[in-house]
């Protein structure tokens, strides 16, 4: 009989591959949009997308922290063995943290305070490659909190720290359509 107790042949060790995946490091990028820039976040179009500022290279490693959650509610049933659960509502929050900079083109100037907008990423996708059609994006309608500044602690370069309130469902990328 097997080692496992079954009766029956034994399988042979079966090596598993890693699935391919791919490296996040010069794959992200992060761009601002103003609400007239993007009129349709389930159709962005490359030609839009050509207008959106890159603010990736402002942020540090910790300062773009998109985290969602979702509840867990209870289902208990009368003389139930089990308590069951079913998925409640979701949560997302984001908050930035940034290099403070005079560049007009950094995050520092163009994340205003009270401004209504996208911050829309692309990931997968090396940094330096020109926005095409196809190539999915994930924007997140935001609104943007007061610009606060980072700790003062003589070490690095100075910061600013920003809350955004997320102003609508977060859904899954969106490729981009070619097109006027």
């Amino acid at each position: 009989m097997p080692e496992n107790g079954q009766k029956g042949a034994t399988m042979p060790d079966i090596i598993e591959e890693y699935p391919p995946a791919v490296d996040q490091t010069g794959n992200l990028t992060l761009y601002w949009a103003l609400l007239a820039a993007l009129a349709d976040p389930t159709k962005p179009k490359v030609t839009e997308a050509a207008g959106w500022t890159r603010i990736t290279y402002s942020f540090l490693p910790d300062g773009y922290n998109l985290t969602e959650d979702q509840e867990i509610l209870k289902d208990e049933r009368l003389t139930g063995k089990q308590k069951l659960e079913s998925l409640g509502t979701s949560e997302a929050a984001l908050e930035l943290k940034y290099v403070q900079s005079e560049d007009p083109d950094s995050a520092a100037q163009v994340l205003k305070e009270g401004l209504t907008g996208y911050i829309v990423e692309r990931a997968g996708i090396p940094n330096s490659t020109q926005e095409a059609a196809k190539q999915e994006v994930l924007p997140i309608k935001v609104q943007l909190g007061k610009q606060r500044r980072g700790p003062r602690d003589g070490q690095g370069k100075f910061t600013i720290l920003q809350k955004v309130s997320i102003l609508s469902e977060i859904g899954v990328p969106v490729p981009l359509v070619a097109g006027a």
